[in-house]
């Protein structure tokens, strides 16, 4: 192979060397900006880069031989990290955003890429997964969907996950339920008391709104105004309405004064409810406009109350709600 030619010796181990130098160079930039990790077929960490340390917080010996779920953040969908082992185990590449938390606490984002690992033979022994951290982008695009007064979600946002959510309450076969809401006499309470005070009032709705609706999928919305809705799902319709008419009743137990709201004295409010059931199909328009509708009737019909969009099956909430209005005290009714 070498005949006829001189081969210098020293300078092949020279140039291997600053090959072998480049090499490490590249691995350690790589280890210290780019966050990376490896796990085995049961998803035990295998290896961290320092980037990913940095990041989450943990010291590697605090990583390995744990589950990615150390870093599982309460309010991600279990479904979602559903999805991404079906896929990685079916041979295929996952991508997708995550929200992480922090060995005290915090949160942060991170865009995903996650492959395999394969032996020589092409069998797949691990999987790993490069991440780009994305967290001001998520603060960015949270301020873009947030109300600014209260921190619910806002119309914007309503309007770009509808029907996604319609989707996946299909998918999971199960009742998509969009609850609207609002302020009974509310510029009567401005009137008397204030804006600023108009304002707490706004804001302690959104709280106990989200006291009640405190699951990864449920979204509570400012739509405007004094009016505001939560997308929820529920594997019944009695379901629905119960937790519902808990939200309903929470609010009404802050027991903040209202003279012009009678016969309450009370900070209260009127919702309409609309459920969309897994095998049906609507506009997406119709979800709104029912529960519009069905909110009206509970204003018609006296204030602090709920009131069912009544199509197909939900004949049921007529007597489940009267029930419930029996039930209450004298003073809420």
């Amino acid at each position: 192979m070498f005949k006829g030619k001189h081969i210098d010796g020293q300078k092949l181990i020279s140039e291997l060397e600053s090959i072998l130098n480049e090499i490490h160079r590249h691995s350690e930039l790589i280890n210290q900006y780019v966050i990376i990790s490896s796990m085995d077929l049961k998803g035990n960490i295998t290896s961290v880069s320092q980037a990913f340390c940095d990041i989450s917080g943990y010291k590697e010996e605090e990583l390995i031989g744990k589950k990615h779920l150390i870093l599982c953040h309460p309010d991600m969908p279990k479904d979602l990290y559903k999805e991404l082992w079906q896929t990685i185990q079916s041979g295929k590449t996952w991508r997708g955003e995550i929200k992480n938390r922090k060995k005290n606490g915090d949160a942060f984002w991170t865009d995903v890429h996650i492959d395999h690992i394969k032996d020589n033979s092409g069998a797949i022994i691990g999987y790993t997964a490069v991440s780009q951290d994305i967290t001001d982008h998520k603060y960015i695009e949270k301020l873009s969907i947030t109300d600014e007064l209260t921190g619910a979600y806002n119309r914007r946002y309503y309007n770009h996950i509808l029907q996604s959510e319609i989707d996946r309450a299909k998918r999971d076969n199960q009742y998509l339920c969009f609850l609207m809401i609002d302020a009974d006499n509310f510029k009567k309470y401005n009137d008397t008391y204030g804006h600023q005070a108009g304002d707490n009032v706004l804001k302690t709705i959104v709280t106990s709104t989200q006291s009640v609706f405190k699951r990864a999928g449920d979204f509570v919305f400012r739509l405007g105004g004094e009016e505001f809705a939560v997308l929820f799902r529920a594997e019944t319709p009695e379901k629905a309405f119960q937790v519902s008419e808990k939200s309903r009743q929470t609010i009404y137990e802050y027991n903040i004064d209202h003279s012009g709201n009678q016969p309450f004295h009370r900070v209260t409010v009127s919702s309409g409810l609309m459920i969309l059931e897994p095998t049906e199909t609507c506009i997406v328009e119709e979800i709104y406009k029912y529960a519009d509708q069905a909110l009206y009737r509970a204003k018609q019909n006296g204030r602090n109350r709920i009131e069912i969009h009544q199509a197909n099956n939900f004949e049921i909430f007529v007597d489940m709600q009267q029930k419930i209005n029996i039930e209450k005290p004298t003073t809420n009714n």
